[in-house]
């Protein structure tokens, strides 16, 4: 009996000890800071025709203010301002204060951007995304790169920001076959911001990250994903992505 007994407690603490240290499944919505995020952004409800007269709004003004232009050409610049204003007020848009808010609210974007979620710094995750392998200097094998969350970001698409990209370093022997490879990949998470320029599809590209992680599970997702046309065309960027740098800010 009292065997048996010891066994129970010894399967109930090694399931406990599994079960600790299981890798959590994260979004990537969740790297991203909940406090550094928590700002009022007044441009956020507006659309993207209002986005564009608002900015239409201010290059005009400039113009105004800067150009010495002739008065025919004044007096085009102020019927297409006040026409723009117009319209932006119709729609009910604070033409002036939102544009005496843009620097303000462009400092706290910024800052969200960088800033990663604190409460995942080393722990042990788990999430999906697209791998975009890196030889590092003075390595043959490629066991470095980043995860984005969409194919294509970096290349065809606009870089995410830090806090949605991670440089991860592989310590398992799976190694991707092509760049935007999809994968589902585990390990420790670090809150750890880096910066690479690399030489990409479409050129050179800064990439910075708020993350690094070292990865000690990786899975293809290939198979269970929707093929892309475009990924014909990625698979022949096999292996090293040349002319890279790694520095720290």
């Amino acid at each position: 009996m009292k065997i048996k007994r010891w066994m129970l407690c010894l399967a109930a603490t090694l399931l406990f000890t599994v079960s600790a240290f299981a890798a959590m499944p994260v979004r990537w919505d969740q790297l991203k800071d909940p406090e550094a995020a928590a700002y009022e952004d007044p441009f956020a409800a507006l659309s993207g025709t209002e986005l564009r007269s608002l900015g239409t709004v201010l290059r005009l003004r400039q113009q105004l203010d800067e150009t010495a232009a002739t008065d025919a050409d004044r007096s085009t610049l102020k019927r297409r301002l006040q026409q723009e204003e117009a319209q932006l007020a119709a729609a009910g848009v604070p033409t002036d204060k939102l544009l005496s808010q843009r620097f303000e609210v462009a400092k706290k974007r910024a800052a969200a951007s960088l800033a990663g979620n604190k409460a995942l710094a080393g722990r042990d995750i788990e999430i999906t995304g697209y791998v975009i392998p890196v030889q590092e200097p003075g390595s043959d094998e490629v066991i470095a790169g980043y995860l984005v969350p969409e194919q294509g970001m970096c290349s065809h698409m606009p870089a995410p920001d830090p806090n949605q990209m991670i440089r991860y370093r592989l310590s398992t022997g799976w190694r991707a076959e092509y760049v935007y490879e999809p994968v589902r990949l585990t390990g420790r998470l670090s809150l750890k911001t880096t910066r690479q320029e690399i030489t990409l599809l479409d050129g050179q590209v800064d990439m910075i990250a708020a993350f690094e992680m070292v990865v000690t599970g990786a899975q293809s997702l290939g198979e269970e994903t929707t093929p892309d046309p475009m990924s014909r065309i990625w698979k022949f960027f096999k292996g090293p992505v040349p002319e890279n740098s790694w520095k720290h800010p």
